[in-house]
């Protein structure tokens, strides 16, 4: 994976091991990490996907079969929350 790409947050465990499971499903390729303390306090997993599979991933949250909490951006070394 390249030093860019996006992270899905959750509000909790279950809900990354759910997202875990259905990006999967999916066919989305995906690497579950720690979540940076600098976007986030809450649910201590987040899941990091390239910037190929974000329109997939985000039609999945747009259908409710990811609940994510918040889907960042990392680029440049610096986070930044999308929108939609």
């Amino acid at each position: 994976m390249n030093d860019n790409y996006y992270i899905l947050t959750f509000k909790n465990t279950i809900g990354a091991i759910s997202g875990e499971s259905t990006l999967k499903e999916n066919n989305i390729e995906l690497e579950v990490m720690p979540t940076p303390t600098v976007i986030t306090k809450s649910c201590g997993l987040s899941i990091r996907v390239e910037e190929k599979y974000i329109t997939k991933v985000k039609k999945l949250v747009k259908s409710e079969k990811v609940m994510v909490k918040r889907i960042y951006v990392k680029k440049d070394n610096k986070y930044e929350a999308v929108d939609d």
